[in-house]
């Protein structure tokens, strides 16, 4: 695999690194603050079914599947100066147009063109990890990228409220983290640059194509291991506070997985040091996962469903950064075919949760919340069934 970080200042890296960290945090503050501001724009475009606010979430996850999809094709064109300049940008664009948008579809497109820019962004960390940081530092560096977005949602618990009140509308509030995000789009330029694509050990490889990817069993692989993950953190998020069944309080529910993830992240730092197998960290990761559902699932009491919680929070993160790095560590990897491997990892993952996320609504409506939530702990099992199916490509100090 190229490593040419010997050659690059090691202070270039960590501000492509922190520009990219944040840009990708506040585009989740910013999703997040559209969220919670529901109310106030439903009424804003005289809304009187909150159905029709689900049409800005499937916009996402649309947005995603096709961002993912094509980001790949869009960074061999651009580089990956223009190319991670344009998630960014379109991040701002999407902001912006939902912002000013006089009618309810411009809104929704405007945020399915931010969506689109951060599914771009996610797929473009993995090619920049393995060209600017040595084997050793990236584990750290995936730990961070995977906690990003996490990271934007304790900062959006902490400082959307308040921003609200400050601003009292909608559009100022979300205009206030958009402004944010440019800033950070307009240092891009300054601080990117492009490099080589193709180029492993020195030599340089053919294109590999999605279509190529798709023939190789471990692409399939690593979205069914994580899907499984993906789509119970949507439904902890999403259904299960509003199930009947919790013994805390949602916000109390969001605020402990997302300290989890915190807490799962750097542990995954930590482990880095010491510990370079990548399997039987995603193996317990899955059992405590699954085992912590099973019991918030069907405790009534409060202590033990915050327990559960924090514990579900840190299994979640704590096995990202060895799946990331699977891929990273096969043969003759470079960021042009990691970017096409990263890309249909988030696409297929995300169209495995979709179906997933509607049986479980197609159940719920026809036998109830508990049969709906057992089959969202069935999904979650795929992080341990994964364990033992995908390659192993760690190795001894």
């Amino acid at each position: 695999m190229s490593n040419q970080t010997g050659k690059i200042s090691s202070t270039r890296a960590g501000l492509i690194e922190f520009i990219m960290f944040f840009t990708y945090a506040f585009f989740a503050v910013n999703w997040i603050a559209g969220s919670t501001l529901t109310k106030q724009i439903m009424d804003y475009f005289q809304l009187k079914s909150f159905a029709s606010a689900t049409f800005i979430s499937n916009a996402i996850t649309l947005a995603k599947i096709i961002g993912n999809f094509l980001a790949a094709g869009i960074l061999n064109k651009l580089l990956p100066k223009k190319a991670i300049g344009l998630g960014s940008g379109l991040i701002v664009l999407g902001s912006l147009l939902a912002i000013l948008a006089p009618q309810y579809w411009l809104f929704i497109l405007g945020r399915f063109i931010m969506g689109f820019g951060g599914a771009l962004y996610v797929v473009y960390f993995s090619p920049v990890v393995i060209h600017y940081f040595t084997p050793e530092k990236r584990p750290t560096i995936n730990a961070l990228n995977g906690v990003a977005y996490n990271f934007g949602g304790i900062l959006a618990m902490i400082v959307v409220g308040p921003v609200i009140v400050w601003l009292n509308t909608w559009q100022y509030s979300m205009a206030f983290f958009a402004a944010i995000s440019a800033l950070l789009f307009v240092l891009w330029p300054f601080i990117g640059q492009d490099f080589e694509l193709n180029r492993s050990s020195g030599a340089t490889q053919a294109p590999y194509t999605v279509r190529q990817a798709l023939k190789e069993k471990i692409n399939w692989l690593l979205p069914f291991t994580y899907s499984g993950l993906l789509t119970f953190y949507i439904v902890l998020l999403n259904i299960f506070p509003i199930s009947g069944a919790t013994a805390i309080s949602a916000k109390t529910l969001s605020t402990l997985v997302a300290v989890g993830g915190i807490i799962g992240s750097l542990l995954a730092i930590a482990l880095s040091k010491v510990y370079f197998f990548r399997k039987p960290v995603i193996r317990l990761a899955g059992l405590v996962m699954t085992g912590s559902g099973i019991l918030m699932f069907n405790t009534s009491n409060g202590v033990i469903a915050s327990a559960s919680a924090l514990l579900i929070g840190v299994s979640m993160f704590l096995p990202v950064t060895s799946l990331m790095m699977i891929p990273q560590e096969l043969p003759d990897m470079t960021p042009a075919r990691l970017t096409t491997i990263m890309g249909l990892f988030w696409a297929l993952s995300y169209i495995i949760e979709t179906v997933i996320y509607f049986l479980i609504g197609f159940i719920i409506d026809r036998a109830g919340y508990a049969t709906g939530l057992n089959l969202a702990l069935v999904a979650s099992v795929t992080l341990f069934l994964g364990s033992f199916l995908l390659p192993e490509t760690g190795h001894k100090k």
